[in-house]
């Protein structure tokens, strides 16, 4: 089925108009830091998406001794020379660097030598290509490291390995150099996986296994709180944690950060209070933080631990009193923004890439499920908020190649969608809400100009949902929505 067209209307206040109807978004400003236009549109040129391939031959070389030798030594010497005819000078890709010659990849070749040197799957040829007017190789993104370096080239969160060489969106700029999706808003099929839960709310990926994780025994948490989704659909108990109470949502640690892959963080239902469980559901530290002060809030669908790197890779929470804090892998907590009791639900950090996310890059983003507010939070604790006319359960960001799964709250069961459906706004924010009229789900985008939001519309076949809790994207299958 198809919901009823969703207008979005901004609720005018401090002087504000209202905005345009077809889903443009404007802030309503509150302590705002400066609020400088986000660059416009990266102008540099398609480049085809048809790779060569990638070789990597055994190359005859001279030894290299950090100097340029002069250029009459001989033709396989010399600053301009090409040793790997990739299209870049031995000299842009470090042959005689001071300390000797650069390996970016560390694979032992040096990037004079490797055509492929940031192993990304891109060929140099064609991260080179187009050379600027200074006769040096692109950088997309502005970041200083040229695109045959980068690993994601267009700086937009997601990597060059990820993206590819498809143009999904199909405006003639292949994926890794294309920060932002112009494609249009897709309708989708939520599936009904035919397993039944145990009251589950809180859902997270589980990296270690390939699996969900899961908060089930809502709202007594016993006889015990956490369960592992199994790719048949069975479910078994993880971890011998209980009697947490209240709505327990899980905030999981991924590969790359400074908590190990598959440790995760939850409230216990106590004020201030969250609790640390290691991968393997055998080490239980309750609580590990116990936040200063009194009346700090609790933790209901507020935990999210960072992987932009511009928080450091810490735990952020948000409390049911409006706080905002950050905790570091010591279990050291700052205090980072106060609203001021705002019951806050839903939380994620996005990556600083303005040409991608406009004036939310950078930003912690929290929702105010009552006020039908979207928080964005600065590294400074400075804070603007938008009203989108979506109360704001849940937060995502969709990340490339990975299956969506959510908590259907009213008949505890698990709907999903295969991540094809997703995959030409890859890098997108996903809103949930509560109680949908339609989907429930919600695209928020920039355009380039303006923030935007699109609800998913259906297909005649998906499952209509009846209340959503916790959401979550992941490299893992489910019965009914297998991973590929």
């Amino acid at each position: 089925m198809k919901p009823a067209s969703h207008t979005l209307w901004l609720l005018a206040s401090l002087g504000w108009g209202c905005a345009s109807p077809m889903g443009k978004v404007t802030p309503e400003r509150h302590l705002q830091a400066d609020s400088a236009t986000p660059a416009g549109p990266n102008d540099t040129a398609p480049v085809s998406p048809d790779e060569p391939p990638i070789e990597e031959e055994a190359d005859s070389a001279p030894p290299d001794d950090g100097e340029p030798p002069p250029e009459d030594t001989g033709p396989d010497y010399g600053p301009s020379y090409d040793t790997d005819n990739d299209g870049i000078s031995d000299e842009q890709e470090g042959r005689y660097a001071p300390d000797g010659p650069v390996d970016t990849d560390g694979d032992g070749r040096p990037d004079y030598m490797d055509l492929d040197s940031d192993d990304d799957g891109l060929a140099d040829a064609t991260e080179a290509e187009p050379t600027g007017s200074d006769g040096m190789p692109p950088d997309t993104d502005g970041d200083g490291v040229p695109d045959f370096r980068d690993t994601d080239s267009d700086g937009d969160g997601m990597s060059d390995s990820e993206e590819t060489s498809a143009d999904l969106d199909a405006d003639g700029r292949p994926d890794w150099r294309d920060p932002r999706s112009d494609a249009p808003t897709p309708t989708i099929t939520l599936i009904h996986i035919s397993t039944a839960f145990n009251q589950p709310v809180g859902i997270d990926f589980h990296e270690p296994t390939s699996t969900i994780v899961m908060s089930v025994h809502y709202p007594e948490g016993a006889p015990y709180n956490f369960e592992r989704v199994l790719s048949d659909g069975t479910h078994v108990q993880f971890s011998t944690v209980s009697g947490l109470t209240d709505e327990v949502k899980i905030a999981t640690a991924r590969a790359g950060g400074v908590f190990p892959a598959g440790e995760f963080f939850v409230g216990n239902g106590v004020d201030g209070e969250i609790t640390r469980i290691s991968s393997d559901g055998l080490t239980i530290t309750n609580p590990w933080v116990s936040l200063s002060g009194d009346d700090n809030g609790l933790m209901r669908g507020s935990l999210y631990v960072d992987r932009t790197g511009v928080w450091g890779g810490d735990l952020i929470a948000v409390t049911t009193n409006g706080q905002i804090w950050r905790i570091d892998a010591t279990a050291t907590a700052t205090q980072i923004a106060d609203l001021s009791g705002t019951h806050l639900e839903g939380l994620i950090t996005v990556p600083d890439s303005p040409e991608r996310f406009g004036p939310l890059a950078g930003r912690i983003l929290a929702g105010a499920e009552g006020e039908g507010r979207l928080y964005t939070i600065a590294t400074d604790g400075t804070y603007d908020y938008y009203e989108l006319g979506v109360a704001v359960e849940d937060i995502e960001i969709i990340p490339p190649g990975e299956n969506f799964f959510g908590v259907a709250y009213g008949d505890s069961r698990l709907l999903g969608t295969a991540a094809g459906q997703f995959a030409a706004i890859a890098g997108d924010i996903v809103l949930t809400q509560e109680g949908p009229t339609g989907s429930g789900l919600y695209r928020l985008y920039w355009t380039g100009t303006e923030l935007r939001v699109d609800e998913f519309e259906l297909t005649p076949e998906s499952v209509v949902p009846s209340q959503w809790e916790h959401v979550t994207f992941a490299a893992a299958g489910i019965v009914e929505v297998p991973f590929d």
